[in-house]
């Protein structure tokens, strides 16, 4: 599967997060498309945490949301491997108590859009954005 872009006037914002289980500690990456393609932004972050994997993905998602509000776009889709988090935020399945905390403040910032739409997509769907 290959990248495709998003709908006419949105962004797309790929998501992805990395659990290193041997050191303890977990990172996410976050990069911002327009509808041609042309990246935007991109960055990664270690975060210095013994986070598992759906912990990670979650936090993935919300820096993904952060970064989108601090450099002012509003309409996007977020795209992510992770189906539980993507089903939680869509409404579909209750989160996982462990990130239920991290899933309401994502859905918290959905104020600050316009246009928030969640998607799942297949693990190589995503780039492979690891720090």
């Amino acid at each position: 599967m290959t990248w495709s872009p998003p709908p006419r006037f949105l962004f797309k914002i790929n998501v992805d997060g990395a659990v290193d289980k041997a050191n303890g500690k977990a990172g996410v990456g976050v990069i911002i498309r327009d509808e041609l393609g042309r990246v935007e932004v991109a960055m990664c972050k270690n975060l210095d945490a013994p986070l598992g994997a759906i912990e990670t993905e979650s936090k993935a998602i919300e820096a993904g949301l952060l970064y989108a509000l601090d450099i002012g776009i509003r309409d996007i889709v977020v795209e992510s491997d992770c189906l539980l988090m993507i089903q939680a935020l869509k409404g579909t399945t209750t989160p996982p108590s462990v990130v239920s905390a991290v899933t309401q403040g994502i859905l918290d910032l959905n104020i600050g859009f316009n246009r928030v739409e969640f998607s799942h997509v297949k693990r190589q769907g995503t780039g492979r954005l690891m720090c």
